[in-house]
């Protein structure tokens, strides 16, 4: 399984920072959950903390607490398939990630 970030976004919401991110995973085994992973675009948001400390800041978080979504299968990665997965990452699907982790956390 690798994985190869597109794009990383923070967002404080109610005190919380969630980071958002769209990447591309390899698929296969997922050790975490015991599946195997469709090859694709993905998007997660993760309840993190951070912390800086002096000139850099790090990042913590807290195993099964985020989401995952497929969003866009693929064959294999390309610029088009990232684009078309860029363009897929609507608010609509932050949100619905967003929503369910709030949920989750409360």
């Amino acid at each position: 399984m690798s994985k190869n970030n597109v794009s990383t976004e923070y967002k404080e919401i109610n005190g919380q920072t969630l980071k958002i991110e769209l990447y591309y995973n390899l698929g296969g085994y997922n050790y975490g959950t015991g599946r195997m992973m469709e090859r694709g675009y993905y998007a997660s948001v993760q309840p993190v903390t951070l912390t800086k400390h002096d000139g850099y800041t790090t990042e913590t978080y807290t195993a099964f607490t985020g989401i995952y979504k497929l969003i866009h299968p693929v064959k294999r990665k390309s610029k088009v398939a990232e684009a078309r997965a860029e363009a897929l990452f609507t608010e609509e699907i932050q949100q619905e990630l967003i929503d369910y982790v709030m949920k989750k956390a409360a």
